[in-house]
């Protein structure tokens, strides 16, 4: 079996809910190859307290702790 084939038989066993996460990652990895920019995806899983408007700023404190000096969207 090649590799491919491998691949494709892995595929076909990833459960149909996980699929749009191993298609992201696939498609990064095109991207990289590429030689195209990923973005950043930014993804929530839990509730916890804060500041009232930290949901609403996330990004924009995400990408100024991370600036490198370009504006990029995330």
């Amino acid at each position: 079996m090649t590799v491919r084939e491998e691949a494709h038989r892995l595929l076909d066993a990833v459960p149909e809910d996980r699929l749009p996460d191993a298609i992201e990652l696939l498609g990064q990895w095109v991207e990289v190859e590429r030689g195209d920019r990923p973005r950043r995806r930014f993804r929530t899983t839990a509730i916890f307290d804060g500041e009232s408007d930290l949901s609403e700023r996330a990004k924009e404190i995400i990408r100024n702790t991370w600036s490198d000096g370009e504006h990029r969207t995330a």
